[in-house]
């Protein structure tokens, strides 16, 4: 960890300026291809532990990340703001080694530490990981064309409404899978089949979670430059599933399309999707449309304007052989913010949101969300599926309204200062269930990639 943090330090103390320009840090750490930089800036000492060469033909590239977070929280899930202030230091590091050992041929292994401290309550599954092997797998390519990768990845796909690596909680979700990726004429097809882990607060205690189960195929058709648009079909199991109705065992199925990309000052990401399948030998029929559309405002004070709307179905009668509860699978786990009190299920709302931009390494972001349950016969539910505590017999719909506020410093292409708040103010739907007040939430956090 010593050498880790020194690493990252010389990095951000050096910033010497590439003869060439190197990669960008991505999302999904092992979508970076260091290869032909490294072809390229032979003789060049920066980014040398990119371009390490145990064999003749082979790379190895070594990176990772450090990030310190430092969070408190007032009234968490809308509590009474009397029970006091929860205040956190959250860690996260990471360390991987890329190595190719040819142009077909690939292993990768990335080994993670998520460390918290301070919180009154204690860890939970999302704040501790105190070390594990986040990602282990092989990866095989038949070149342009095809290529597979076995073993345990982190998974994204299109815009992470519905599978997603969680990268907001200080702990990142993983997956036991199976993926093989081709090019079939314009489209970029993926297939693939995996499990969860669960995760445990010490060392190399996860396991894998066998109760849940995830498969489908996800393509992009990349001939058209704007709008891009995905279509996918994703299979999902869980064996001790949870809604108001009941728990017991779901196995949905998941049609969906996605369109999306800037054309101009316009941005879109739109997305629909239905669902079937059983649960509890009822049948489900399910639906979301979610949307997110902003324009550039190159001429005016605020750099864009938009306005996220989005509504996903909810359960209509519990005593009928249906469930209509929206399942949005494995999601982002900040889906509406950095507060992530409220979950996309049974549930609909607008959400306006203006972005500032004085600096090209400066980003400011004000919102405000506006939520309602879609069902009065359904529960309010949290990013995880967890049913929050209101008085679903109520026939009340209006559940909170939230403010968020974030801005953004790229101090260097790896290092990124963030400083972000949010206030939570629970309706009429919740307050009555008891003393229950607004959740208020205060960040600051350090990201260091090399």
């Amino acid at each position: 960890m010593r050498f880790t943090l020194g690493l990252m330090l010389s990095l951000l103390i050096t910033g010497v300026a590439s003869a060439a320009t190197p990669p960008s840090y991505e999302r999904l750490r092992q979508d970076e291809n260091w290869s032909e930089w490294c072809r390229e800036n032979l003789d060049s000492d920066e980014y040398a532990y990119k371009c390490l060469r145990p064999t003749q033909n082979g790379l190895l590239s070594v990176g990772g990340e450090g990030r310190w977070r430092y969070a408190v929280t007032n009234g968490a899930n809308w509590q009474n703001a009397t029970d006091g202030s929860d205040g956190a230091f959250l860690q996260r590091y990471v360390v991987f080694a890329d190595w190719r050992l040819s142009p077909s041929l690939r292993i990768y292994t990335q080994l993670y530490s998520a460390l918290s401290a301070g919180l009154e309550q204690g860890p939970s599954p999302l704040d501790e990981n105190r070390l594990s092997f986040q990602q282990a797998f092989f990866q095989f390519s038949g070149g342009e064309h095809w290529q597979m990768t076995l073993g345990r990845q982190e998974l994204a796909l299109g815009s992470g409404r519905l599978v997603d690596a969680r990268e907001g909680p200080n702990v990142r979700r993983r997956y036991d899978a199976l993926r093989l990726t081709s090019q079939v004429k314009s489209w970029q097809v993926d297939v693939f089949v995996g499990r969860p882990w669960q995760i445990s607060q010490g060392s190399f205690d996860d396991r894998l979670d066998r109760n849940q189960a995830i498969w489908g195929i996800y393509a992009v058709n990349n001939e058209y430059s704007w709008p891009k648009f995905d279509v996918y079909y994703l299979g999902y199991r869980n064996n001790e599933a949870n809604y108001l109705q009941g728990s017991g065992e779901e196995l949905r199925h998941t049609l969906g399309s996605r369109f999306w990309g800037t054309r101009g000052g316009l941005t879109l990401n739109w997305e629909l999707a239905l669902q079937f399948g059983r649960f509890n030998e009822q049948d489900i029929r399910a639906w979301t449309i979610a949307s997110d559309t902003s324009y550039a405002l190159s001429r005016y004070p605020f750099s864009s304007v938009g306005v996220s709307a989005n509504v996903a179905s909810g359960d209509k009668d519990q005593d009928d052989n249906k469930l209509g509860t929206f399942n949005p699978l494995l999601p982002r786990g900040n889906y509406f913010s950095e507060l992530a009190i409220l979950g996309p299920r049974n549930f609909y709302n607008i959400q306006p949101y203006l972005t500032f931009q004085p600096h090209p390494a400066v980003k400011v972001t004000t919102a405000v969300n506006f939520y309602w349950r879609l069902s009065t016969n359904d529960g309010v539910y949290g990013p995880g599926g967890n049913l929050l505590n209101v008085d679903s017999a109520s026939d009340r719909r209006y559940v909170a309204t939230e403010y968020s506020l974030s801005a953004a410093v790229s101090v260097t292409k790896s290092t990124t200062l963030t400083l972000a708040g949010g206030r939570s103010e629970p309706a009429a739907l919740v307050r009555q269930t008891g003393s229950r007040g607004a959740t208020e939430y205060i960040e600051f956090t350090a990201k260091v990639l090399f």
